[in-house]
This record gives C-alpha cells, structure tokens and sequence, in this order.
C-alpha cells in the first residue's frame, strides 16, 4: 500500500511539473484562431533601371516566410524570405506576380497559415 502511494504521489508531482512546462511554452506570434494570414500590400512604387530599389512587403498577423508563387520580378530584383524586395532593377518593362506569406507557427492545419497576393511593379 505505502508503495503504491509513493507511486501515486510521484507520477502526480510529475504531471504537474509537465503542466507548469508546458504552460511556461511561448506560443510562436502566428495567426492564431482569431486573426486570418492576410497581405497588406496592394500597390508597389514605380522603380527606375540602374537605380536601387527596396519595399518591404507587408502581412498582418505574422507571417514567416515571403515566397514568389507565379511571374517573374524584374531583372535584378530579389525577394528576400522576410518580404523585402529589393535590388537594382536591369531592364523595364511591367512586371507582374503573385506572392505568398507563410506562417510556420502552427503548422499546415488550416487555411488561416499561408495568403496569397497578386501584386506589379512598373520599372521605368
């Protein structure tokens, strides 16, 4: 009987101890349940050929990872993983795409996790 306490007491001095770890957790500042992934940015400034060019894309609630999903930027141009989008533009010309913003907090559950933008940069 008195090991079978000693038992008992143990495995409950143990799943608190898990529950104040678990509980002590920082939760990742992703979307969560109530905030929907979204894309902020709907319009990009004109750029110029050989002049530098940097716009940070904007997300609201999160976002991890900045992905370019379809079309081409313009020559020269990069996007970083952290939305910026920047480079020396070589050539002009309209540039159409489509972006994505991915936020890995919560894994691939639910449609809340990743957003999609189409977006155009005019190089002069």
């Amino acid at each position: 009987m008195l090991a079978s306490m000693a038992v008992t007491k143990r495995f409950l001095s143990l799943m608190a101890s898990a529950v104040l770890v678990f509980a002590a957790v920082p939760v990742g500042s992703g979307c969560g349940d109530d905030c929907d992934l979204e894309i902020e940015t709907t319009f990009l400034p004109d750029g110029f050929v050989g002049e530098f060019y940097e716009e940070e894309l904007e997300s609201d609630c999160g976002g991890d990872a900045w992905f370019l999903e379809e079309g081409t930027l313009p020559p020269g141009l990069t996007l970083q993983e952290d939305g910026d989008l920047r480079g020396t533009p070589t050539r002009a010309g309209v540039f159409d795409f489509t972006v994505s913003v991915v936020d890995f907090d919560y894994g691939f559950d639910d449609d809340d996790d990743i957003a999609f933008a189409g977006l155009s940069i005019v190089i002069e």
